[in-house]
């Protein structure tokens, strides 16, 4: 469990920075404003996420703590990387007026049905993960 919190803490920071670089246009506060609530909602979602998958799975609470955990510390650095870079460039180039209202409403509507479409996916693959984890674990 050390060590994915090691690789959770690397891919947070790579996130960081990615973000970091992609939301040039704003203020330092903004900056850090946009980075902790981005990754707090995408925390929570991850973590509802990572619930829904593990219902129905029957084993002791203490095996399914550890792989509720362990999704979590690894999915939730991961969906992070993926969206806030993204959306802050979105966000930073409409702040550079690059993109107009219009076109800013069209992007991110389509980053939200992307993010629907990798829910949905990503569902179904926490799902096999956490039985592929507590099967190795059981045996």
């Amino acid at each position: 469990m050390f060590i994915i919190g090691i690789i959770s803490i690397v891919i947070y920071i790579i996130a960081t920075l990615m973000i970091w670089t992609n939301i040039y246009e704003f203020e330092k506060e903004k900056k850090i404003k946009f980075i902790l609530i981005g990754m707090i909602v995408i925390f929570i979602v991850t973590w509802i996420i990572v619930s829904l998958c593990s219902n129905g799975i029957q084993v002791e609470k203490s095996y399914l703590k550890v792989a509720k955990t362990t999704s979590l510390l690894i999915f939730a650095p991961i969906n992070t990387i993926f969206v806030l870079p993204y959306l802050g460039n979105i966000f930073n180039k409409y702040k550079q007026k690059r993109l107009s209202g219009e076109k800013l409403k069209k992007r991110l509507i389509i980053l939200g049905v992307a993010l629907f479409i990798v829910i949905i996916i990503e569902t179904n693959y926490i799902k096999t993960f956490e039985l592929g984890l507590l099967s190795n674990v059981m045996k």
